[in-house]
């Protein structure tokens, strides 16, 4: 089964969060877009900065952001940009 691609609306929303390095409304857009699990939902304030940081290593268009968010996960722990590793 084939991913349905992201509207335009999803991405640009996405990249908004990313930019802001907005961590809660990461949560909340991946409650609200991806009907994420509860258990994931409440995952603690560092699991939802590791994943906005990843997120940004792992986008062509964030390429600007990328240096800084490495940098952000190798003082903070948490340093992969394989997404689901944790």
């Amino acid at each position: 089964m084939q991913n349905a691609v992201p509207s335009p609306d999803y991405e640009a929303r996405l990249r908004a969060i990313l930019t802001a390095h907005d961590w809660e409304a990461l949560r909340e857009f991946a409650h609200e877009q991806n009907q994420i699990p509860d258990e994931i939902y409440a995952k603690d304030r560092h699991f939802w900065e590791v994943m906005l940081h990843k997120l940004i290593c792992n986008r062509l268009d964030m390429l600007s952001q990328h240096e800084a968010s490495r940098a952000w996960l190798a003082e903070n722990g948490g340093y992969s940009t394989d997404i689901g590793g944790y």
